[in-house]
């Protein structure tokens, strides 16, 4: 019998997700990570605009970018979680947006159906993330193709989520103490 995919609508009445705390133990989420199986990345909404002047005064636009989870879904018992990641990329000239593109995409991954909630959220928010994005890279420059206009290619995202925080060198330790 296939797997039940999760719907859309499923997804996005789902309750927000928790805060970037986690909530779960290492062992839970690696056993999660080892297992899951990417089963669909999918474009659930798109909304771009290019105001017309935005050609001629592109070199003098900031552009800024950005990404959250709008929401996640997983049911213990359930073989799926879910997430969908809102993207987007601004052009500004002073306090004038001429160019906006946001777009909404819902990943989905096959994980053990006796995984820890909060592991299988862990996992599918910190991953989803990054399974989306290169999407929606390719989604703007096919807009900004269409729309005549030369956008740099996105930057790359990364995660500090389990980065630890830089120690302090000893050179650096022994200058304060020096001072002191």
């Amino acid at each position: 019998m296939p797997k039940k995919k999760p719907l859309a609508s499923d997804i996005s009445s789902a309750p927000k997700s928790p805060g970037k705390s986690g909530g779960f133990k290492t062992a839970e989420y690696n056993e999660v990570a080892l297992s899951a199986q990417l089963v669909e990345i999918r474009l659930l909404k798109s909304n771009f605009v290019a105001e017309p002047e935005f050609s001629s005064v592109q070199d003098e636009t900031n552009l800024s970018f950005g990404r959250e989870v709008v929401s996640c879904f997983f049911k213990h018992g359930d073989p799926t979680v879910a997430a969908i990641f809102n993207y987007h990329v601004y052009g500004k000239r002073g306090r004038t947006k001429l160019l906006k593109c946001e777009a909404e995409y819902v990943v989905i991954y096959s994980v053990p159906t006796l995984a820890a909630e909060e592991a299988a959220r862990g996992f599918c928010r910190n991953v989803g993330v990054f399974a989306a994005y290169p999407y929606f890279r390719a989604h703007v420059a096919q807009l900004a193709w269409g729309a005549g206009i030369t956008l740099p290619p996105l930057p790359a995202i990364a995660s500090t989520a389990h980065i630890p925080p830089k120690k302090r060198s000893e050179d650096a330790a022994a200058a304060t103490i020096e001072q002191e």
